[in-house]
């Protein structure tokens, strides 16, 4: 098991995964961060201390094999935009030593928005994934259970605001990132966490709408991106480091190429 700031995971070897802060907005019944900080054998809770971004710029350039990765995903177990700072000089350090080589997606729930009303990172990013996971606020509130009051409201109006953004730049022909938003499918009961899942009988815990979700992504003219649940990543199968190393080297190790999970 190591330590993270950046991470693969073994099912999708041309990514590379940026782990800035494990704070977040909501407390989902289906994250995995309730099972704890070890996910594919590598521990994301960052010690209590989050990184600088000459901290994650340094684990960027270090024993990375970069021939081999596609994409950069800002993710990890919080919210990464409520280090917005961090994140923008991250993406801006990326650029510079990759330029289109290597895309940027940013992951966020958009709460974010409550505390920093900003868009400037969505010059320098290639994709951003907003977390809808639910079709009406009963809903979200019964399956993010969100720190904020309203957080619904809240993501509707960076919805919108981002919406605004993206129209302004395609009307002045302006590059714009790629937005789309994500449910996660929770109907595979089995694999959510147990704690998530606690006082539900079986065939009872609330899963989204999809079409209903699809019509509010078509209806800001995105796609919906339907998220499956992870099902082995705190096996002791991806505590052996030989595995994440061969991922580093992107090549696909033996418990994937069997892997009967559907990741």
């Amino acid at each position: 098991m190591r330590d993270a700031l950046v991470y693969f995971l073994p099912c999708k070897i041309s990514s590379l995964y940026v782990n800035v802060t494990d704070k977040c907005l909501n407390i989902c019944l289906f994250c995995i961060k309730r099972d704890g900080p070890v996910f594919y054998g590598c521990d994301l809770s960052l010690d209590g201390k989050e990184p600088t971004a000459h901290e994650m710029t340094e684990a960027l350039g270090a024993n990375v094999a970069w021939e081999f990765v596609r994409e950069i995903v800002v993710c990890g177990m919080g919210e990464p935009l409520l280090r917005y700072d961090c994140v923008l000089d991250v993406c801006d350090w990326i650029k510079r030593q990759k330029g289109s080589a290597v895309g940027i997606r940013v992951d966020t729930s958009g709460l974010f928005w409550d505390r920093t009303k900003r868009l400037d990172l969505l010059g320098r990013i290639d994709v951003l994934s907003i977390s809808l996971n639910a079709e009406t606020a009963e809903k979200y509130e019964e399956l993010c259970h969100p720190r904020l009051v309203g957080a619904y409201a809240v993501l509707f109006d960076f919805l919108n605001a981002v919406k605004a953004w993206e129209t302004e730049r395609r009307r002045r022909q302006l590059p714009v990132p790629r937005v789309q938003l994500s449910v996660v499918d929770t109907s595979e009961e089995d694999f959510l966490p147990a704690s998530g899942r606690k006082g539900y009988p079986p065939g009872t815990f609330p899963a989204p709408d999809f079409d209903k979700c699809r019509e509010i992504a078509a209806g800001f003219g995105w796609p919906l991106i339907v998220k499956r649940l992870f099902r082995d990543s705190q096996h002791e199968r991806w505590h052996d480091s030989s595995v994440l190393e061969l991922c580093a080297q992107g090549v696909s190790p033996k418990v994937c190429q069997s892997c009967s999970f559907r990741h």
